[in-house]
């Protein structure tokens, strides 16, 4: 070793002491979700709408990514007062750009925009963001955030306790009238948009009761110690005249569309636009029960659970007749996998989806995953794990947002059925805050569970156990592989080599 290397090596743990950091104290104005305007004629429509149905909240379905897309670009067209979006990841593509570009026209409009991003994903976009804040209708806060804007990797580790703990949370709140939550980032593998990626994802599109609360949630993470402004982290030197960036959005975009030409196209194929043509919204109705984490469970030192964990916890108590868990990222621990397995022999019929080793994203989430299959499977639980699309590569062994299926849902006793943020493993339970909707609605329950089972035998491997060997099953072919399908060599062995680091609290 040089004398060099030696005196960095040595240097190394005084330079990541150095990039411990702790949340800036800024001073920020708090800010409310503003009240619907009871003049507007969209919001007698919908007051219509809910006497006919006092009590519950009208709920559309959005299981196709185009779907998704289309929905926010029409409430964001739609918006007379404010928007509110809070998400884990916003990607700078042709989709992620096309949202944006609808909250900067609604924010020439007047409309007010808040924008809550977690900070883990937003590396390279810190000017973009900064620019967009000087716009006087548009705030943007970070939540979380690395204060090292450069040295966000060393202040990782040096802050890892403060900074492994990120916000999950998304939604897409419109007039604090409609919104739309459930399991979508915002970009093209999420909308269906991108050649190399597909994620299998569900939102909901809501008005009602659960729109309040979805805005209070939204309320609580904005004004919260953690959400910071981006312009006390971040300072620009670009040019912030409406007029300039307006010019420049407008080129980009157009550019934009020439190469998603055909995915522009199929957008018009969706049953939403033929709805919104036709002026009509078919909605399900529903008693529904937002459940969100508190912002303060970024703080490790602080005394409250997880909400959503208890929530959820308590739905699993009064099951007794089944279960039907969609999770792509599934990794029990022991303690979860014993109570499923009690559950599956007090009589409980329980089906469980997640990712195969060559659809995840996450190799490491597979390697915590793969212990607790023998154990479930011989409790007579059914396991499925999502095939690799044919044409889509598999991610590689750091997260790559290449994964098959990234929906979060579960349907309790064929009655009540959740949408959210919320993974099935000790991070979503322990480490990041989360949130989503229970509706306590069988007709729901029903569609998402028929919805599933006609997806499973062409989507889905079914595992089972001979000999005592895992065996995984192509309903679709009839053929049965004893091996983990479609995935090389030097990703199963990395799966095996990541099950012996002691990493599962983390996954």
């Amino acid at each position: 070793m040089t004398l060099v290397a030696r005196i960095l090596l040595l240097a190394l743990p005084v330079v990541i002491a150095g990039c411990a950091t702790s949340l800036p104290q800024v001073s920020k104005p708090e800010s409310y979700a503003i009240a619907p305007d009871t003049n507007q004629q969209a919001w007698e429509s919908i007051q219509a709408l809910q006497q006919a149905h006092p009590g519950q909240s009208g709920v559309y379905p959005i299981g196709d990514g185009r779907e998704a897309f289309i929905a926010r670009l029409q409430a964001a067209t739609d918006a007379q007062a404010s928007i509110d979006l809070q998400t884990y990841i916003y990607r700078d593509d042709d989709t992620g750009r096309a949202v944006l570009w609808s909250l900067w026209q609604a924010a020439e409009r007047g409309v007010r925009i808040r924008l809550l991003l977690d900070d883990m994903q937003t590396s390279g976009n810190d000017e973009a963001l900064a620019v967009l804040h000087q716009h006087p209708e548009i705030q943007v806060r970070l939540f979380n955030p690395f204060t090292k804007r450069q040295w966000r990797g060393l202040e990782l580790v040096g802050s890892f306790d403060r900074t492994n703990r990120r916000m999950h949370n998304k939604a897409f709140i419109v007039d604090n009238s409609v919104a739309i939550t459930g399991g979508r980032n915002i970009g093209d593998e999420y909308f269906d948009a991108s050649h190399d990626i597909a994620f299998g994802d569900f939102d909901v599109l809501l008005i009602g009761p659960a729109v309040i609360d979805i805005s209070t949630q939204f309320d609580d993470y904005w004004n919260s110690d953690y959400a910071i402004p981006v312009d006390a982290l971040v300072e620009t030197t670009r040019s912030t005249n409406p007029a300039e960036i307006t010019r420049a959005f407008e080129q980009r975009i157009d550019a934009d569309k020439k190469q998603q030409q055909a995915y522009i196209d199929s957008l018009y194929e969706t049953e939403l636009v033929t709805h919104l043509e036709r002026g009509e919204l078919p909605l399900y109705w529903s008693r529904t029960r937002v459940v969100a984490d508190s912002p303060h469970k970024a703080d490790s030192s602080s005394p409250e659970s997880s909400l959503m964990v208890d929530a959820l916890a308590e739905e699993f108590r009064r099951s007794n007749d089944s279960l039907l868990l969609v999770s792509p990222y599934f990794v029990p621990g022991q303690a979860g996998a014993d109570n499923l397995v009690a559950m599956a022999r007090r009589g409980l019929k329980i089906s469980i989806i997640t990712n195969s080793l060559a659809a995840t994203d996450v190799v490491a989430v597979h390697s915590g995953y793969r212990g607790y299959r023998q154990q479930l499977l011989e409790a007579g639980i059914a396991l499925y794990e999502t095939k690799r699309r044919p044409g889509i590569k598999p991610g590689s062994w750091a997260a790559s947002s290449q994964a098959s299926l990234h929906a979060k849902t579960m349907v309790f006793d064929h009655r009540t059925l959740f949408v959210g943020s919320f993974n099935l493993d000790p991070r979503s339970a322990l480490i990041n805050t989360e949130m989503g909707v229970l509706f306590d609605s069988p007709k729901l329950a029903k569609l998402m569970t028929q919805s599933l089972e006609k997806q499973i035998p062409k989507s889905t491997y079914r595992l089972s156990l001979e000999d005592g060997e895992l065996r995984w099953h192509d309903d679709q072919t009839g053929a049965v592989l004893s091996s983990e399908p479609d995935a090389s060599v030097w990703r199963r062995m990395g799966a095996w080599l990541m099950t012996w680091l002691p990493i599962e609290d983390q996954l």
